[in-house]
């Protein structure tokens, strides 16, 4: 099970990547946020989670799914927030270039706190096995209720996979 669920993010890094390797002229600023993402992912461990290891989501975000470029562009910011300055930058670059499909494996989504975006986080489900979801990339701007944020988007992503998937990865 372990190796299908470290599979489970390799394809999500692969399909991630694939906005940037895939491109006919990737900017050179897209590649080095592409390495920059790598490296982040590779650091990351993965823990199964359970629907009711989670309180209810709290009212703190109001949680919209990425299906326009304005929010791809919202999403990439406050996931770029955990870097710094030249290395943000690149990260944004790189971030923008996601490109959605009707039938894409991800979901993004943007969690607004006051009306502005302040956390972000994708769902990752194996196209081949339904059952399992990955629930990564999960940021909240350097507020003073960081934490918080954080805490609330993961809840929200928790329990909308939990919809539909049997066993849910969090990463």
């Amino acid at each position: 099970m372990h190796s299908q669920i470290t599979q489970l993010l390799a394809q999500k890094n692969v399909w991630m990547a694939s906005h940037i390797t895939d491109a006919e002229f990737p900017t050179a600023l897209s590649k080095q946020g592409l390495a920059l993402y790598n490296t982040a992912q590779n650091a990351l461990t993965l823990s199964p989670v359970q629907a009711s290891d989670f309180d209810s989501p709290s009212d703190l975000l109001s949680v919209y799914p990425v299906d326009c470029h304005p929010l791809t562009i919202r999403f990439s910011l406050v996931h770029a927030s955990q870097w710094q300055n030249e290395e943000s930058d690149a990260v944004i670059e790189f971030l923008t270039q996601i490109m959605l499909e009707a039938h894409s494996p991800a979901q993004l989504f943007v969690g607004f706190y006051q009306g502005k975006p302040a956390a972000c986080g994708i769902l990752f489900t194996d196209p081949d096995s339904p059952k399992n979801t990955l629930i990564s990339d999960i940021c909240a701007l350097p507020l003073p209720n960081h934490d918080e944020l954080v805490t609330a988007m993961t809840r929200w992503l928790v329990q909308q996979a939990s919809d539909k998937s049997e066993n849910l990865w969090l990463c």
